[in-house]
């Protein structure tokens, strides 16, 4: 079975502590011809990670930098028929500063996966945190879990 495949049965959003596992994953959905788009959130504040993800996904000067904004735009990018993965680094640094548009940006990532089957493409979401007992509500009506290696909370030293 693909990886991609084996990662989106429970959902596209896959949480990731161990930078070394985060990187065999991204080397090997490289190898299946997935894009990847990364983001250092140690750096984000609530007010500026729009900037950031705009410049990263190179939407149009006129991004409106709301997450309705963010879920059009990306939601347009299925037109570009290239399958890829948005990766966020130390995404526990957003997470204590904005809680809810942390959630609401990961629910916005997981709707949009599941739409984007329907037009051949596929978008995950790799979510690295240096905090081992991160978690969300439900995405999308499914949940972020941890990645295989990673999944026994034991392996995150819990």
């Amino acid at each position: 079975m693909k990886l991609w495949k084996e990662l989106m049965l429970n959902g596209s959003v896959k949480l990731f502590m161990s930078n070394k596992i985060l990187d065999r994953y991204i080397a090997d959905i490289s190898r299946e011809g997935f894009k990847i788009y990364t983001f250092d959130c140690s750096k984000w504040t609530p007010k500026n990670y729009h900037h950031d993800l705009a410049a990263v996904l190179g939407f149009p000067g006129y991004y409106g930098e709301n997450l309705d904004a963010f879920n059009d735009y990306l939601s347009d990018m299925v037109e570009e028929e290239t399958d890829f993965v948005l990766v966020f680094k130390n995404y526990e640094f957003f997470a204590k500063q904005n809680s809810e548009a942390a959630f609401h940006l990961l629910n916005i990532i997981q709707i949009n996966s599941w739409q984007f089957l329907i037009e051949g493409v596929k978008l995950l979401s790799f979510v690295q945190s240096n905090d081992a007992a991160m978690n969300f509500p439900k995405l999308g009506a499914m949940s972020a879990d941890w990645n295989n290696d990673e999944w026994l909370d034991e392996s995150r030293g819990l």
